[in-house]
């Protein structure tokens, strides 16, 4: 299983946008500081999450939304899915 993701930083305002096996060890790893991308941003929050059985529809979403803006994100959310 692959799982997409957005997590976001309230203390940057900024939102990150990835994809991993495990998600809880992927959140670990962004709030470690351990992804240089994210190191900046402790504490990172999951917004979105959606699973999926091959990494290449996981692949297909991930690029989708990391070239849409987050206003353009809600297409693809469903409510079950997206954590308030």
């Amino acid at each position: 299983m692959h799982t997409v993701y957005i997590i976001y930083s309230p203390s940057l305002d900024q939102y990150y946008i990835g994809q991993a096996k495990d998600l809880r060890i992927a959140l670990w790893q962004h709030n470690a500081k351990a992804v240089p991308a994210t190191a900046e941003g402790k504490p990172w929050e999951i917004k979105y999450q959606r699973t999926f059985e091959t990494r290449r529809e996981s692949s297909s979403l991930e690029m989708k939304l990391k070239y849409r803006t987050p206003d353009q994100w809600e297409e693809f959310f469903t409510p079950e899915i997206v954590e308030k």
